[in-house]
């Protein structure tokens, strides 16, 4: 049951099992295949996965030998029509209006983490500092994001920690590090971070302007996997009167990725009869 007044009190509600275990559990193998499809062409030994935790130690693997192909694949899960596909759940569009977005837009393309300090090569591809999202959104005021459990995490996994009402602090953000939108130390010194626990399916709904930051994932094996989606008010009267700003930018590489491929006898062995 959705708590509207206590949303915009606190600057967030979690909304347990929107979705059953079932749909996370597919999007979270639609994801593990594209990895798992590296892992056969290396001659992984993936038939002898039996638990998260075999997989995870694969994936570390492949980050210790070949970290552009996790990478790569990384980005490939990025666009998952299983993933997008959620974004656009009418679960979420309807929440999202009833905590007072009239007409919801999404904001940027949806983001699916996979957090562990054995998959990172800088603390924040593992862990974020405190920070606002409306940094790097510049949207509607009562922008929003939806943070969606893949897996169950607690403490112990790094579960999300929030300022609760400091979405009324307005924003307090002054730069931008790493595409995110940090708060001086000195301005969270003294406030009470809330850890907020979560099983498969839940999904809590925050405020762009609410402090929040990562837990510390401790576990030895664990990963912390999650996916964010991003929400604009086309509605909302100061967003219509900034022209409605877009910061978000995206391009091709003008350069050939793989050096001098396809070749014509790729192709063409590609489409033989």
């Amino acid at each position: 049951m959705i708590d509207v007044e206590n949303f915009k009190k606190t600057g967030y509600q979690l909304i347990k099992g929107l979705f059953t275990v079932e749909e996370i559990d597919q999007i979270r193998q639609d994801a593990s295949n594209i990895f798992l499809n590296q892992m056969r062409y290396l001659n992984y030994p993936i038939d002898n996965i039996n638990s998260d935790e075999d997989f995870n130690k694969l994936l570390f693997q492949l980050f210790e030998e070949h970290p552009n192909r996790l990478i790569a694949s990384g980005k490939h899960i990025q666009h998952l029509i299983s993933l997008h596909r959620l974004s656009l759940d009418e679960r979420i569009v309807s929440n999202l209006q009833k905590l007072g977005l009239q007409v919801p837009n999404i904001c940027t393309r949806p983001v699916m983490f996979f957090n562990a300090k054995k998959l990172a090569k800088k603390q924040v591809y593992w862990k974020t500092d405190a920070h606002q999202d409306w940094r790097s959104m510049q949207g509607s005021l009562n922008s929003m994001v939806v943070w969606v459990a893949l897996a169950d995490i607690d403490t112990s996994l790094g579960a999300l920690e929030v300022i609760p009402e400091s979405h009324k602090l307005g924003l307090q953000t002054t730069e931008m590090v790493d595409s995110f939108g940090l708060i001086p130390d000195d301005l969270v010194k003294g406030n009470q971070f809330v850890p907020v626990e979560v099983r498969k399916g839940d999904v809590l709904f925050f405020s762009s302007l609410l402090i929040h930051q990562s837990g510390d994932n401790s576990t030895e094996n664990g990963i912390r996997w999650s996916c964010h989606f991003r929400y604009n008010d086309l509605s909302e009267n100061q967003f219509i009167e900034r022209g409605y700003p877009h910061p978000y930018v995206y391009y091709p590489n003008p350069d050939l990725i793989t050096p001098d491929y396809p070749q014509l006898e790729d192709v063409t062995n590609y489409f033989q009869s």
